[in-house]
């Protein structure tokens, strides 16, 4: 059995190499890791692992994200200590501590969401007000994958896609996005974890806190900071606002019969079926014109000169006497526009 075990890995392994390759471009990393065929053989070494005390398929539904990598990083290494015959040991632990974020993505039934284009614009230009606190993020499943809109990947801002693994009290963020020359990219994968005990804590404090703001790795941390503040803004349009949200599956309803083609034309068919995704994809958005009231005074009490201000998600009085808050998206809007300039 141990040769069994160590044979598949090193199928899995480098099946899951392969998701890097210029075919898989414009696809997120689950797609990418499941239409290489790393899935099913991921699977097929759990089976087999699972034959002795080592129950993998448990560990991946509900450890932490930080301890799986951690494990299978350490797992590949012990049981490959010279690596595979294409990757060196030290190449093989990181690919493998990769695998298990998309084995623990599909183990626990992650879903994708994307932005229409016009709510991608809305999100990079919408910040969030220093009054919002984590506690207003809702999330509508427990592991999902945020891509934003294609047009942004690759420019190594932020990622090109975030994936959260919620926890009782913890919430994963990994990002993932294709570094270096073209043709030569590879994904690289951060991940870090937001505490959630303290639901008051302002999202942006919470943020600066984890991601940090040493000069030491400033880009970094800015890169990992863009990319889960982009996320969560996803997250706090879908609280806000009573957003369209269209689900496609084209590949769950894809279909897989078909008894008229040969064995090489049903195969490539279903290697095409592969690249293919479901999705929920969010917008399109409307920016409107909210009151023009708010904000016409400065923080100083003195009146400001006309301009534009960003649209931004704050926490809104309403109720008696103005005591309870709830979650609001202001829109673009013209602050004093008596007062704007020409």
């Amino acid at each position: 059995m141990d040769f069994e075990i160590r044979s598949l890995l090193c199928e899995a392994l480098n099946r899951t190499a392969l998701s890097d390759a210029p075919r898989y471009e414009r696809l997120p990393p689950f797609v990418r890791f499941r239409a290489t065929g790393a899935g099913r053989v991921w699977e097929a070494w759990r089976q087999v692992v699972e034959k002795g005390p080592n129950k993998v398929s448990e560990m991946l539904r509900t450890r932490s994200i930080v301890a799986l990598v951690n494990q299978f990083d350490e797992l590949a290494k012990r049981l490959l200590p010279y690596g595979t015959e294409s990757l060196g040991p030290g190449e093989a632990g990181t690919i493998a501590a990769h695998s298990a974020i998309w084995q623990a993505f599909e183990v626990r039934r992650g879903v994708i969401y994307e932005p229409t284009p016009p709510l991608h614009r809305l999100l990079e230009d919408t910040y969030i007000a220093d009054d919002v606190p984590i506690g207003a993020v809702q999330f509508p499943a427990q592991t999902l994958c945020i891509v934003p809109e294609p047009s942004s990947w690759g420019n190594g801002e932020k990622s090109d896609a975030t994936v959260f693994f919620r926890g009782a009290q913890t919430l994963a963020c990994v990002t993932w996005g294709m570094h270096g020359e073209r043709g030569q990219q590879r994904g690289v994968v951060e991940v870090v974890e937001l505490p959630l005990d303290k639901p008051d804590r302002p999202i942006g404090t919470l943020l600066d806190k984890v991601c940090g703001s040493s000069e030491t790795y400033r880009e970094i941390r800015s890169y990992l900071r863009d990319s889960i503040d982009y996320a969560v803004k996803m997250l706090l349009y879908l609280k806000a606002r009573d957003a369209q949200v269209a689900i496609e599956r084209p590949y769950s309803d894809a279909p897989r019969s078909f008894s008229r083609l040969g064995q090489r034309r049903r195969a490539e068919r279903l290697a095409e079926i592969e690249l293919l995704y479901d999705r929920h994809v969010v917008g399109p958005a409307i920016l409107d014109a909210e009151a023009a009231s708010h904000g016409a005074i400065g923080a100083s009490g003195h009146e400001v000169t006309g301009h534009w201000r960003r649209p931004h998600f704050r926490m809104q009085p309403y109720g008696v006497q103005s005591s309870l808050r709830k979650l609001v998206l202001i829109g673009p809007t013209i602050v004093r526009p008596d007062r704007l300039r020409a």
